[in-house]
């Protein structure tokens, strides 16, 4: 990376503030990250309060907290805007990362990812393999589907018989310009990174949808990208640490509200982005 390359965080946060914090601290000495941007979507519990003291503390040269205009039923989509509204106006990134709070992500890491976006002309969006919080290899990518082959991915059952015809194998994806990462359809939303000069101020705003919540917002994206002839990159040889649904779950306790915004953001898709007839 080059000693000039400016690379900015943005952490979601909605009532996780001792799992954001943690991650921010985490951030206060990389050497890769220079700004880290926290987007708080009205939380209602004590977050401001250690974002005041997170501000005070050890990561106050590098840290922002931002209030982002919207209520917890608004789209995580708004947060990402305000966020990459934010170090657009005042930091100027090459490069914006977009975090949850329960990931693990090192120098190491964020280094390799810039360097795969660096190397591609095309590549847009970049990130890492993901393991959990064993260390065990878990779900890093998806492919694009038709809506009958979605749907079939997105069942319990049928994912499981059909799971081997419904996602291209890792490695006969195509071969990114460093000759290790592959070209994907669409990454997981827990943390990736945007290359900012594939866009304009204008493109970036309207990158991610205001119209879903938590559901294939990612998919979206990679539609989104697709059509400007832009790369979604997954980098092979690294990998970040994901404590799947730590944070949903401190918001969305029901399975019943998880599968209600499920079915609603697949609906929105199918109609809006791959053209299925209400």
């Amino acid at each position: 990376m080059d000693a000039d390359t400016n690379i900015c965080a943005v952490i979601l946060n909605y009532n996780d503030a001792q799992t954001t914090k943690k991650l921010a601290e985490s951030w206060k000495d990389s050497r890769a990250i220079h700004n880290i941007i926290i987007v708080d979507n009205c939380s209602t519990d004590d977050s401001w309060k250690n974002w005041e003291n997170l501000k005070k503390g050890s990561c106050q040269k590098r840290c922002s907290c931002i209030f982002s205009e919207l209520q917890k039923t608004a789209v995580m989509e708004a947060e990402i805007r305000a966020g990459i509204d934010y170090a657009v106006e005042y930091l100027e990134p090459d490069y914006i990362m977009i975090a949850n709070p329960d990931v693990q992500v090192s120098d190491t890491c964020i280094l390799r990812v810039e360097d795969a976006l660096e190397k591609q002309e095309d590549g847009a969006v970049a990130s890492a393999m993901v393991v959990d919080t064993k260390g065990q290899p878990s779900f890093s990518y998806w492919d694009l589907q038709s809506v009958w082959l979605d749907l079939l991915d997105t069942g319990l059952v049928t994912r499981r018989l059909f799971g081997a015809f419904l996602k291209t194998p890792l490695d006969k994806l195509p071969v990114a310009a460093d000759g290790v990462s592959r070209m994907v359809g669409a990454l997981p939303g827990s943390f990736f990174m945007v290359k900012t000069g594939c866009f304009t101020p204008g493109d970036l705003k309207e990158l991610f949808d205001k119209h879903v919540f938590l559901y294939y917002e990612e998919k979206i994206l990679g539609q989104k990208l697709k059509k400007m002839g832009l790369k979604e990159l997954l980098v092979t040889d690294a990998y970040y640490v994901h404590a799947h649904s730590v944070s949903i779950d401190k918001s969305y306790k029901k399975i019943s509200e998880k599968q209600e915004l499920l079915h609603k953001s697949k609906l929105y898709y199918y109609e809006h982005y791959l053209e299925l007839e209400k």
